[in-house]
């Protein structure tokens, strides 16, 4: 069956893969949502993303792509992608606002989750160049992995500002920032999972 069209069988190591991808992404998410939500707002969105999301990442990766190495470098590099992309994204602000208050005002909803959509990619593009620079060692497409990950940023951003829309001023204080940026990566990890699976990517695992 080609990659497009393969089905993902319980069970399977393409459905352990993608639970376990889609988990480490929404445990690294809860725990960037916590540490801004009580008092590290600017480490945590600026420095600390990359690091925790993508080390809980190769966690999973390491086990799956346990032949061949050559994944030692995903902590560090989706570190540093975030940073560059994070701090560009900040000197952006004149750029992206008019847009969000342009699709805020033609289609409605709220304006933070126009804004959360449009910064998303804006937020993720240097760590998805990072992740994808690697994975082109493993014989996947950097460009492919970019755009994926572009997507899932945009998914992410609004699936986070709709969740906090509906629920935040139900969700406990403390937990609030955790749970509602957790869901947000969980969406971005089931985008860019699916995308693994699809090339072929979880069939190494044992």
């Amino acid at each position: 069956m080609s990659a497009p069209h393969r089905t993902i069988a319980p069970g399977s190591p393409s459905a352990r893969f993608l639970a376990a991808w889609v988990g480490a992404n929404l445990a690294g998410g809860f725990v960037v949502g916590f540490l801004e939500n009580n008092g590290l707002q600017f480490m945590a969105t600026l420095i600390l993303t990359g690091a925790i999301v993508g080390s809980l990442q190769w966690c999973v990766l390491r086990v799956v792509l346990s032949r061949g190495g050559g994944l030692r470098w995903w902590p560090l590099a989706s570190a540093l992608g975030w940073i560059v992309s994070a701090l560009l994204r900040s000197l952006m602000q004149g750029l992206y606002a008019p847009v969000v208050n342009g699709l805020w005002q033609t289609f409605g909803f709220w304006e933070v989750f126009w804004l959360n959509l449009v910064t998303g990619p804006l937020m993720i593009w240097g760590m998805a160049i990072a992740q994808g620079l690697i994975l082109r060692r493993r014989g996947l497409s950097l460009w492919g992995w970019v755009v994926l990950s572009l997507v899932g940023g945009a998914l992410q951003g609004a699936a986070s500002a709709a969740l906090c829309a509906g629920y935040c001023p139900i969700l406990p204080p403390l937990w609030a920032g955790g749970i509602v940026a957790g869901f947000g990566w969980a969406v971005y990890g089931l985008v860019t999972g699916l995308w693994l699976v699809g090339r072929s990517f979880a069939q190494e695992t044992v």
